[in-house]
């Protein structure tokens, strides 16, 4: 990304981790960190992080080959002769000394960490709206967009390590951008990641079936949810989707003194939300927040983005915004790459384009795109390799809710295709038609175009944004959004040409 102007500084251990103890030393001062032994420097403390496979002190001889001068640990090491820094829990130690390093970026600033199944992107992007239209620029960091809040480039991760959220925070505040807004998941919240981050606001904007080949069980997938509540800055507010059946396993223990704030369509929400009308251009909808009434618009289509808004305009109240501004910037919102996208060529069917890849996700789009149309709806989706097994039957009942569905790839990865639909359709429901099987995702997407009538809809989901398809270990370009538009405009051409006069169509 774009480098801070600040360089990272000094911080003494004893002074930064307080409850640390120290090995043949009375203190460490370090001025470089490094998690990775590749990255280890002359002088450099080195971090010996847990990992999914192997754990960093096997590579304590390497990171000593490349001059490393101390080690944070969690254990004595008794066969090292280096100062040795000993911590409870290493991932947090390092979050907290990386951004010291680099002064703490996020207690100068407004922060705003967006957890959940879905909705995460969206709801970063709406706030990210709300306090540009009111003159308060933000960066941002997630799934699509890293953003110093003037420049941006693409995104590799949903949420970076702890070093690179450190660099990016201290790159926006060098910037004097003063608002972020952090897309969190549940990846990182178990790998302390944001450790050292001090959120003005948390948002969970739900949880559904995803991830349980990392975290195993749904409890365990709460659990690291609920480990947002850790980074909320004193006076920081949790909001919570009161419409989501787990809403309630997040609330923090009594003894947590953290402000909640809920919304959703219940009357028993905090901040209620009026649906008034969902068209396929956009929505409208009214807010009741204590004795305001916000109406409210959106060119965001559908019911779970209407919630995603109201969580949006939740945290902008909390960072200082005034209603009307919420209102303004809510309007001025524009389209987020890959959700629920529109694509208009001209065409008398309706194409969207949506991340969607999770049952529930598919659920609420089924649902949106069958309010908006009057015809068929026509469902593309596969489910991702090595990822999930356990929710692709689910997802096969979610997608049994269309009226035409066209299985396909996905990003397969090291997976056969063919197994991951065969697993997809033990969940299809075995009284509707069934599904086309089509592993080509371009020809999937041309059956689908191929069958649409005028005042039907066509869904395309699972990539969204993504410009690739990962075959085997081959990242292979793949937009579905441009693929679309091509096959439209190809379909609507071949239609001009048969509905030619003979003589001049030869």
């Amino acid at each position: 990304m774009f480098p801070p102007s600040r360089q990272p500084g000094s911080v003494a251990l004893r002074g930064l981790i307080p409850s640390a103890s120290f090995v043949g030393c009375a203190e460490i001062i370090v001025s470089s960190v490094a998690a990775h032994s590749d990255e280890c420097t002359p002088g450099c403390l080195f971090a010996t992080l847990p990992g999914s496979r192997t754990h960093g002190k096997h590579f304590i001889p390497q990171a000593l080959q490349r001059g490393a001068a101390a080690i944070l640990t969690d254990f004595p090491l008794a066969d090292v002769s280096l100062p040795q820094c000993i911590v409870s829990d290493v991932p947090k130690a390092y979050g907290q000394i990386c951004h010291g390093m680099y002064g703490h970026p996020s207690r100068t600033m407004g922060i705003a960490g967006v957890t959940g199944t879905n909705g995460k992107t969206t709801t970063t992007w709406i706030l990210r709206s709300l306090l540009e239209h009111a003159s308060r620029p933000m960066g941002i960091m997630g799934t699509i967009e890293n953003s110093d809040g003037v420049t941006g480039e693409p995104s590799l991760l949903t949420t970076p390590d702890a070093m690179t959220l450190a660099r990016h925070l201290a790159a926006m505040r060098d910037r004097g951008t003063k608002y972020a807004a952090i897309e969190i998941s549940s990846h990182a919240l178990d790998q302390s990641r944001p450790a050292g981050v001090g959120l003005d606001v948390a948002i969970v904007t739900n949880i559904t079936h995803d991830h349980l080949d990392y975290h195993k069980n749904l409890d365990d997938y709460i659990a690291a949810k609920t480990r947002i509540i850790d980074y909320i800055k004193p006076g920081g507010i949790l909001i919570l989707n009161a419409d989501d059946q787990h809403w309630e396993k997040l609330l923090p223990d009594q003894d947590r003194r953290v402000r909640v704030l809920t919304y959703g369509t219940s009357d028993d929400a905090d901040v209620t939300v009026e649906i008034l009308e969902m068209t396929s251009t956009g929505s409208r909808f009214r807010l009741h927040y204590g004795v305001e009434r916000l109406e409210c618009e959106t060119s965001l289509v559908g019911r779970h983005n209407i919630l995603n808004c109201a969580a949006a305009a939740c945290g902008a109240i909390h960072l200082g915004l005034m209603t009307e501004e919420i209102c303004v910037g809510l309007k001025a919102c524009g389209p987020v790459p890959g959700r629920m996208e529109a694509i208009e060529c001209g065409q008398a069917y309706r194409v969207f384009v949506d991340y969607a890849h999770t049952d529930d996700a598919i659920t609420h789009v089924l649902e949106t795109v069958r309010h908006l149309t009057s015809g068929r709806t026509i469902l593309v989706c596969g489910a991702g390799g090595d990822r999930d097994r356990t929710k692709r039957p689910a997802m096969g009942r979610a997608a049994s809710g269309a009226d035409h569905v066209i299985l396909t790839s996905d990003n397969p990865r090291s997976e056969s295709p063919e197994s991951i639909i065969e697993q997809v359709l033990v969940g299809f429901d075995k009284e509707k038609p069934e599904p086309v099987i089509e592993l080509c995702r371009k020809k999937a997407i041309q059956s689908a175009i191929s069958l649409a009538q005028p005042g039907d809809t066509i869904l395309v989901t699972g990539k969204g944004h993504e410009k690739y398809q990962m075959i085997g270990d081959q990242r292979i370009p793949f937009d579905d959004v441009a693929v679309c538009r091509e096959l439209i405009q190809r379909a609507h051409r071949e239609s001009q040409l048969m509905n030619l006069p003979a003589k001049v169509a030869g």
